[in-house]
């Protein structure tokens, strides 16, 4: 799952940078600033919650009692200035997180908690890949996507650090076992918590807008990384021995052997473990055996790499650890196939012809798909292992951004989109269902659709091409996505607005001035001069007072400038915005901001000079 990689790449490091020898503060503090801050910078909020609950266990479990109030307030400091350096992004997210879907709509208890670890892939600590090979994107093998979703293939790391959680005897007390025993433990519960909550909490609030606690499995990836290298140094030093691994590789072993002997009872038990339906009996059956021959494989070699560290002597050291190393290596060395960057990244045909018809992009593309019901050429594009030509071609992800092509009513699977909009997109799906429903579409500049054959269209739509699925619309009465209004009604809030909204008439916005009031203007001109992310300039010319209307988000982090003097802007068909112009010729200019950022582009400078006073601190007792 790529998006936590960077902060899962971090993670140790914050271990690291709390726990390394340091004669002086700023040797704690400069490392846990900078870890810290790329941490924030990363967005990951679960890798930092993991961080956080990994120093509390080290100072808790690990320093003597004299130590722990010096490294929590070096802690802190580390922590504060890390804010400080990533405070544009921080305070960026602060400021706009409580106008999202997520802060404004929320989610239930059973919402944040849906995917959580199944408590049988804990034995993926001990088998890479019981459940079958999930790393092939193939649903014909892999057994266990019938039963629950991954956001990690395996969750195997390697017999060496399960022995060092559990059988390695600690050297002192102050080992790192208490730590990695509680970190495992902890991050494992916080896992698979979903499975704990009341069936009838699900439909409660949930009290942080955050889901798929099964992310939470990284905290134990990190404490038996830590309980690995506890393993070692006990092998070395004779407090642990290799017959644990001689062990499990002898019940593995066996449990292969009774799984070609009986490969329908195992296959049941198996199944019945992750409640996997009936149909994929056979493939369990066929693929348990040889995932548990390959885990009692991976034990002896363990073993052995083991006998080589209790009996000393550098090559075999060297030999042991390399033989460690390899271990999770060769377990996680299948990588999944992918397709040529061409096949993903070139334009669709269809993309194609809408550079062709609408080279400046002032109009967008709606997928009509989403709103009618399952098409049998999309359920035969599904049967395709990768399915990458059905992504491309759909337009209700984001793929058309690489072609730099727009929509709007996408779907938003993460939940993450403004308030107005997820609003103005159930509108959406309600509007697609009615014969008389086009004013809505064009208003808001979407031209073209696409759709599968066997699909009808959207009101107001009409086909202009196609291929070999899928049929291409048009509604040529689309509206630009920068225009002068020539007929609006003004509301006092969203309730009222979105009353309105699909009682208007035909090019037709509804503007949130907080009174109410209709208007109409004789046609105007608008040039666009620029039109990028960050800004637009554009020349207006309208013979009467009119409003500006333009296809970006209602917010509050923009400036906007009629010759050159601040214009107010207003929520306009629920999610957009509308800007009111005098008659006559006009520069607008207008420039989107970063939240906060007058405030917070002064936290990096504050965050260097912090640590330049940590630096010039005595030495630490």
């Amino acid at each position: 799952y790529a998006v936590i990689h960077p902060g899962a790449s971090l993670l140790p490091w914050t271990l690291w940078a709390l726990a390394r020898p340091a004669g002086r503060p700023i040797g704690r503090v400069f490392p846990m600033a900078l870890v810290y801050g790329l941490m924030l910078l990363a967005g990951d909020a679960f890798s930092l919650a993991l961080a956080l609950m990994s120093a509390a266990l080290w100072i808790g479990l690990e320093l003597p009692r004299r130590e722990r109030l010096p490294r929590i307030l070096q802690a802190m400091a580390g922590l504060g200035i890390g804010v400080l350096i990533a405070l544009p992004q921080v305070l960026a997210t602060a400021l706009v997180a409580p106008e999202t879907r997520r802060a404004v709509s929320g989610f239930t208890l059973g919402d944040a908690a849906l995917f959580t670890i199944p408590f049988a892939r804990l034995i993926e600590f001990v088998v890479p890949y019981p459940f079958g090979p999930s790393w092939s994107l193939d649903h014909s093998l892999d057994w266990g996507n019938a039963a629950f979703r991954r956001f990690f293939v395996t969750l195997f790391v390697g017999p060496i650090a399960l022995v060092g959680l559990f059988a390695a005897r600690p050297h002192g007390a102050r080992s790192g076992t208490r730590f990695a025993r509680w970190l495992v433990c902890l991050s494992a519960a916080l896992a698979v918590c979903g499975h704990f909550l009341p069936v009838a909490w699900a439909a409660l609030p949930s009290p942080i807008p955050l889901r798929f606690p099964e992310k939470f499995i990284l905290g134990t990836v990190l404490g038996l990384a830590i309980a690995a290298g506890i393993a070692v140094d006990a092998l070395r030093a004779g407090r642990a021995r290799p017959t644990p691994f001689l062990v499990v590789a002898t019940i593995l072993s066996a449990a292969s052997i009774l799984a070609v002997l009986g490969p329908g009872a195992v296959a049941s038990l198996g199944m019945a473990a992750v409640d996997a339906p009936g149909r994929v009996n056979g493939i369990a059956a066929s693929q348990i055996p040889s995932a548990l021959a390959d885990g009692g494989l991976l034990w002896i070699a363990t073993a052995i790499a083991a006998a080589l560290l209790s009996h000393g002597g550098r090559i075999r050291v060297v030999g042991a650890l390399a033989l460690l190393t390899a271990i999770p290596v060769v377990a996680d060395r299948p990588i999944a196939n992918d397709a040529n960057e061409a096949d993903i990244f070139a334009p669709t045909p269809y993309a194609r012809r809408l550079i062709q018809k609408d080279p400046r992009g002032r109009y967008r593309t709606l997928d009509e798909s989403i709103y009618r019901e399952t098409s049998l050429l999309e359920e035969s594009q599904r049967a395709d292992v990768y399915q990458n030509d059905l992504f491309r071609q759909s337009w209700f992800l984001s793929t058309h951004s690489l072609w730099g092509r727009g929509t709007i009513l996408n779907a938003d699977f993460d939940v993450g989109d403004l308030s107005r909009v997820e609003s103005l997109r159930r509108l959406g799906g309600l509007a697609a269902g009615q014969a008389d429903s086009s004013a809505f579409f064009e208003s808001l500049g979407l031209r073209y659709g696409i759709r599968f054959r066997d699909q009808e269209p959207v009101a107001g739509f009409r086909p202009f091409g196609g291929d070999t699925f899928r049929r291409w619309d048009e509604n040529p009465r689309a509206l630009p996505h920068i225009r002068l209004v020539e007929s609006w009604r003004e509301t006092s809030g969203p309730v009222e607005a979105l009353a309105a909204l699909p009682r208007l008439d035909p090019g037709q916005v509804v503007i949130e001035t907080d009174r109410r009031a209709s208007g109409s203007a004789r046609p105007g001109h608008v040039d666009i001069l620029t039109e990028t992310p960050e800004s637009l300039l554009l020349m207006t010319d309208c013979p009467d007072p009119a409003w500006l209307f333009v296809l970006r988000g209602d917010w509050s982090y923009r400036t906007v400038r009629i010759d050159g003097r601040p214009a107010p802007t207003f929520p306009a068909q629920i999610a957009f915005t509308a800007i009111a112009l005098p008659a006559g010729a006009h520069r607008v200019e207008w420039r989107e901001v970063a939240p906060g950022l007058e405030v917070s582009r002064w936290g990096p400078v504050a965050g260097a000079l912090l640590l330049l006073g940590v630096a010039r601190a005595r030495r630490s007792p």
